[in-house]
């Protein structure tokens, strides 16, 4: 079985071979499953060089999420059998089987393309979880750090399904203006007056909630334009300095700030709504409200081709590695 190994940690051109590795067998109550379409996301990136939660056990096949055809499984499987299209988050994508636990898979419906069905189990179900966490209702205001990033666009997405305001905060203040972001606003976080401005978007009511992936110095700025109760939901680490946030901050302002992890939100919530939170990413997708665009294919052996357009400055949408 062809697959994309690494054996050390490092840069993924430094570390990353196509080797052929031992086919998995069935076990238990997982499934195989023939890989068809896998996206590149940062995850993976951290993943390959032991930065990720989830840590590698060398040799590793690379890869975190997917998209095929179930081949092997527990004949007993009341939910998936053979020859059904799956979906699915598990590491080791990067091969053309892997073993998938059946609590991990998410049935595909027949209308849905391979490449948007690759990307529904991670940045979809993190942006739903991240909504949910921030406790928004409609006509709140919601704050968006990396306004541009796939995460950001794709909650601003769903949060303006369910009525719910945004403003996205981005880095470069000269590209602000043309910024690719799903937000009502964008703010350049270069903004002298950084706070007035939050505050002027927001009525002067404050901001209910801030979903942040990047963290750092910023944060105290931010903080201020939060209304009485709002809650705060870190959810990545793009600035690794230290963010300078007092006790008092979070008390006199009743904030609640917390971090949070996809594998824990999910199993927090009950199959049923995990199933009719997935049922109506679908619905969005089939209407259009929800996008998940795909920059380039490239077959799996030309992933180091792939990794290179991964890096390129200004692409929109997802690298997929295809079988």
């Amino acid at each position: 079985m062809e697959a994309v190994v690494f054996k050390q940690t490092g840069e993924p051109n430094d570390v990353l071979a196509c080797a052929e590795i031992p086919a998995p067998v069935p076990h238990d109550e997982d499934v195989l499953v023939k890989v068809t379409a896998r996206p590149i996301h940062p995850a993976d990136l951290a993943f390959i060089r032991g930065q990720y939660r989830l840590k590698p056990s060398f040799p590793q096949v690379a890869g975190l999420e997917g998209v095929g055809v179930i081949i092997a499984g527990p004949p007993t499987s009341p939910l998936f059998a053979p020859g059904q299209r799956v979906a699915f988050r598990c590491p080791g994508t990067w091969a053309e089987i892997v073993r998938v636990p059946q609590d991990r898979l998410i049935s595909v419906p027949s209308d849905i393309p391979d490449a948007i069905a690759c990307q529904i189990s991670l940045n979809p179900l993190t942006a739903v979880g991240l909504l949910e966490e921030a406790a928004v209702n409609q006509g709140d205001w919601l704050l968006l750090t990396a306004a541009a990033s796939t995460v950001s666009n794709l909650i601003a997405s769903i949060a303006h399904s369910r009525g719910v305001k945004v403003i996205g905060l981005a880095r470069d203040a000269a590209r602000a203006p043309a910024i690719r972001s799903r937000a009502d606003h964008i703010v350049s976080v270069d903004d002298p007056n950084l706070a007035a401005a939050l505050t002027s978007l927001s009525a002067g009511r404050g901001i209910e909630a801030l979903l942040d992936s990047v963290g750092g110095p910023i944060l105290p700025k931010l903080f201020s334009t939060l209304s009485a109760g709002a809650r705060v939901v870190a959810y990545g680490v793009q600035d690794r300095e230290p963010a300078a946030v007092t006790n008092a901050m979070l008390i006199y302002s009743n904030l609640i700030w917390k971090g949070f992890g996809i594998d824990r939100w999910l199993a927090q919530i009950s199959p049923t709504e995990r199933a009719r939170i997935i049922d109506e990413l679908w619905s969005m997708i089939r209407a259009k409200t929800l996008d998940l665009p795909v920059a380039t294919t490239f077959p799996l052996w030309q992933f180091n081709e792939a990794l290179a357009a991964n890096g390129e400055a200004g692409r929109n949408g997802k690298v997929l590695l295809v079988s």
